[in-house]
């Protein structure tokens, strides 16, 4: 049976885009997946300007747990973890109120970057697979999984999935820094806070995701 998943964006990234502002996005993507820390701390910003009915303002209230997006392959001692970083950020400046490891990768999936169509890259279900979920000590009643750039979705839905059969009475979203544009070839604007719904189809394990 589909089911739904909360997700929210701050920026998007033209990642075809040709105009200036598509490749100010392509650079702050960059720095982002780097861990750049003036350039996280200015998201932060635009976050922290939000007016507090907004939708992204209250996903952040109740004290939720961030969860980091886990990287495409499993985790070495002193390995890059760009969400981690960006997590510790937004607890850091009171988004959120810990960062915890719940959902980790025991097994390699080939990096989504490298596939230039949607069909060629790792299904949901291949996510979902290679991922392991730490049992609960002690009862979560909000996660939001952090992301660094939103394309398909598929890694974000598998990790919201674990984490639902897991933490069964939990709220489970998705919050992601960018959001990929992929066929936009002229980017407006950069800062476009967004918040939507995924909906998870099992039986075809496709998502469908709002324009």
């Amino acid at each position: 049976m589909p089911f739904e998943i909360p997700f929210a964006t701050m920026l998007e990234f033209a990642s075809r885009g040709t105009n200036e502002k598509a490749q100010l996005s392509k650079r702050i993507c960059g720095n982002i997946k780097s861990g750049n820390t003036r350039v996280i701390e200015r998201l932060i910003y635009y976050m922290s300007e939000l007016p507090q009915e907004h939708p992204i303002s209250q996903m952040f209230n109740n004290n939720p747990v961030l969860v980091p997006a886990p990287r495409s392959t499993p985790m070495v001692e002193g390995a890059h973890w760009p969400t981690r970083i960006l997590s510790e950020h937004l607890v850091n400046s009171g988004f959120g109120t810990m960062v915890q490891n719940l959902v980790e990768r025991i097994s390699p999936v080939p990096k989504s970057s490298n596939f230039y169509t949607a069909e060629s890259r790792p299904s949901c279900n291949t996510h979902y697979d290679s991922l392991m979920c730490t049992p609960p000590e002690a009862f979560v009643e909000k996660i939001i999984v952090v992301d660094d750039v939103f394309t398909l979705g598929r890694t974000s839905c598998a990790c919201a999935r674990r984490l639902k059969e897991t933490y069964p009475n939990a709220e489970v979203l998705v919050f992601a820094a960018m959001r990929t544009r992929g066929f936009i070839t002229t980017l407006d604007e950069i800062v476009k806070p967004s918040h939507h719904i995924m909906v998870y189809n099992p039986d075809q394990d496709s998502i469908i995701l709002p324009n």
